[in-house]
């Protein structure tokens, strides 16, 4: 956790946030499936 002290917080914020979005675009665009880890019964 070191890095964290000696090194901005933001690049791991940018990181999140990027992720996030692009998790909603494929979601939206149907490549993955909101239900994905729910069983089919």
């Amino acid at each position: 956790m070191r890095f964290i002290t000696t090194k901005s917080f933001m690049p791991f914020v940018i990181y999140r946030i990027v992720l996030g979005v692009l998790l909603f675009i494929l979601v939206g665009a149907g490549a993955l499936s909101p239900h994905a880890g729910e069983s089919a019964g």
